[in-house]
């Protein structure tokens, strides 16, 4: 079954004061494809790098305080282009330098774009931890991006922070699907909750105003921000409250979240699980191989039965005539001792002029029944070769006469403005 390890990192600020990833525990929760959630608790470094390994794909989630998202209309282009122009459009929204920021924008619908905005050097130390983690398929969502959606109802997350001091994360997703965060500083936390509930009620005022609200809070302040909310509430603003859990937390996670480590140099990154596929790999470099050798053999079978041919027939032409020398085509130089006995004999051979002359006169009748024998103009003997002038060779159809002649075991060659018909004894 397909099972997602959800990661939840502490605010950068938390993060530095606490050293290395190795010396920090973390929150977090293995569920389901169907967010079903699996195990929960809280782990340190090590104990998180063996249920990495569990899951199909490991999930960070951002502090959302971390991360800004920002609205912005853009003009009809390429998406490839898009993020290259985002910065430049968002230029007059940023308090720092765009190269020290990661723009991550979603794909446009109807001419706006949502864009998340990091800061760069956090972001890749959070690509770090992934790759320190072992995970082969890692992703990124701001915590306020992941929170579950409900329709006209602002939802928020208050989650507390285990640090030195007392820290509040506030967490908000909007009706309009604009997500934030603050982080809360409150030093006197244990002494005087109320002022607690001053300031996280003061800081959701700013983030989600005028707005329904739907807050999942720890159990420890769920009575105090009840009190504040529900008792005194005159009907002007709907508010539910509900104990915070990781359902809550990642009810919102979908195709359209949008992936902070997306476009994300991918140097360093596995992007394909070699691990996973290793016994399938291994099985077609051995079929590869084998075949390989099975081909190779082969190759040496041919190659030795080859030579042997060949050494059986140089030695019955060295048996037959003893006084000649070696020959690279033993065939064809036997051949021509057999068409010399013909000859002594009495007999005609195939490239004797008279056999040669009869064999093509035959074709080119075959090939010019109407044409006189005028239209060639002479005859020649040597190199036990026919050498035909037609009278003219545009009107020669070559490639016609061709395999005629190759019926009478003969060969054409055209050369200098002549046939050169000759005897195909299959030699050189």
């Amino acid at each position: 079954m397909a099972s997602t390890l959800y990661i939840q990192l502490p605010p950068r600020t938390v993060a530095d004061k606490l050293g290395g990833w190795g010396e920090q525990s973390f929150s977090y929760c293995l569920a389901s494809a169907e967010k079903n959630i699996l195990q929960q608790g809280r782990h340190a470094f090590a104990n998180l790098q063996s249920l990495v390994h569990q899951a199909d794909q490991t999930v960070l989630l951002v502090s959302a305080s971390d991360v800004n998202f920002l609205q912005v209309a853009v003009p009809p282009m390429p998406f490839a282009k898009l993020k290259a122009a985002i910065p430049n459009l968002l230029e007059e929204q940023l308090l720092t330098e765009s190269a020290d920021l990661l723009f991550v924008p979603s794909p446009p619908v109807k001419g706006q774009c949502y864009v998340a905005v990091v800061t760069r050097s956090w972001i890749e130390q959070i690509f770090g931890f992934g790759v320190q983690l072992g995970a082969t398929k890692v992703s990124a969502f701001a915590l306020s991006d992941s929170l579950s959606q409900h329709a006209e109802i602002a939802t928020i997350l208050i989650e507390s922070v285990p640090a030195e001091s007392q820290i509040f994360e506030i967490s908000v997703r909007s009706a309009d699907q604009i997500a934030s965060g603050l982080s809360i500083d409150v030093p006197n936390a244990a002494i005087d909750q109320s002022h607690t509930v001053q300031q996280i009620i003061a800081a959701i005022n700013i983030l989600a105003p005028q707005e329904a609200l739907q807050i999942y809070v720890e159990p420890s302040l769920e009575t105090a921000l009840r009190q504040v909310f529900i008792a005194p509430n005159d009907g002007s603003r709907q508010v539910q409250l509900a104990s915070l859990d990781w359902k809550s937390k990642i009810g919102g996670v979908s195709n359209r979240s949008i992936d902070l480590l997306a476009f994300l140099s991918s140097d360093g990154k596995q992007s394909f699980d070699w691990l996973k596929w290793r016994w399938s790999v291994s099985m077609i470099v051995f079929m590869v191989m084998v075949s390989l050798f099975a081909l190779n053999w082969k190759w040496w079978s041919l190659q030795r039965e080859a030579n042997t041919i060949r050494d059986s027939i140089q030695a019955t032409y060295q048996s037959a005539f003893p006084k000649e020398p070696a020959s690279r085509d033993p065939l064809f130089q036997m051949q021509q001792k057999i068409n010399a006995a013909k000859k002594v004999a009495g007999q005609s051979s195939s490239d004797d002029f008279l056999v040669l002359s009869a064999q093509f006169a035959m074709a080119w009748d075959q090939l010019n029944p109407a044409q006189p024998a005028s239209t060639v103009t002479s005859v020649e003997y040597r190199e036990r070769s026919l050498f035909v002038t037609p009278k003219s060779m545009a009107d020669v159809r070559v490639e016609q006469l061709r395999p005629l002649l190759k019926e009478r075991n003969l060969k054409l060659e055209v050369k200098d403005g002549s046939l050169k018909v000759f005897s195909d004894v299959g030699g050189m």
